[in-house]
């Protein structure tokens, strides 16, 4: 079954695409910083990591980075700050997702089975929205 890692600051947040992601049938691993989730994924390699771009310590862009010195692990960035620009970033670095927090379960479920389907290498036109 695969793992996804949830890495936000926002605990609510964090319990809410938690229980979406495991209703989908899918192991959650979560972490509430930006360290916290390198050290997680470090340690368990999941399949997909969610990501936060706003967290204390270091924030969503620097932990895609410093995610990308050591795993191709398909990053999807779960934001508020859906904006255009933001979006545009997201896909220039070659992350696999980028989507706001006003999603709906389904919309986080389909986003998840298409990036795991898809081999880490979606068409990222079909990510977004």
């Amino acid at each position: 079954m695969p793992v996804i890692l949830v890495v936000d600051d926002n605990p609510q947040m964090v319990s809410l695409m938690q229980e979406m992601v495991q209703l989908a049938g899918y192991e959650t691993e979560v972490a509430y910083s930006g360290l916290e989730g390198l050290d997680k994924a470090r340690e368990g390699m999941p399949d997909l990591i969610l990501v936060d771009l706003m967290m204390p310590e270091i924030d969503g862009w620097e932990l895609y980075h410093r995610l990308r010195e050591f795993t191709t692990i398909p990053i999807i960035f779960v934001t508020a700050y859906d904006t255009p620009q933001n979006e545009a970033k997201a896909i220039a670095l070659g992350a696999e997702g980028f989507i706001g927090k006003d999603l709906t379960p389904v919309q986080l479920v389909q986003h998840i089975k298409f990036v795991l389907e898809s081999g880490n290498q979606p068409n990222r036109n079909e990510l977004l929205h």
